[in-house]
């Protein structure tokens, strides 16, 4: 029987220091997909943006993500801090498979 192993594709926070208030981190295999870069962080803005600054301050004090992305040998799934008034399950679909096309674009080379 196949033991199941997650991996962190990608994970968003807050961070004051930023221009953008996110900060990232992702696997080396995405960091040349700009497109892929940019709508995770489009992403991460519209949900940090929604957020009250003591949200944000426990947060960045708690280490606490914005949303992360993972695989496993079944597929990819995130986990997000969403706000009661925010729906972001379709933007973060079309996310997943942006990044889903873009491993297997970067395998297949």
């Amino acid at each position: 029987m196949e033991e199941t192993h997650e991996h962190q594709i990608m994970s968003f926070f807050y961070d004051q220091s930023s221009p953008s208030g996110v900060g990232f981190e992702t696997i080396d295999t995405l960091t040349n997909s700009e497109e892929t870069i940019c709508m995770a962080m489009a992403l991460a803005t519209q949900i940090s943006d929604t957020l009250p600054d003591k949200a944000k301050e426990i947060m960045n004090k708690e280490n606490i993500p914005l949303y992360r992305i993972f695989t496993d040998n079944e597929g990819f799934w995130g986990e997000w801090c969403n706000s009661e008034n925010m729906d972001v399950d379709e933007e973060m679909n079309k996310l997943l498979d942006k990044i889903a096309q873009d491993l297997k674009k970067i395998a297949e080379s």
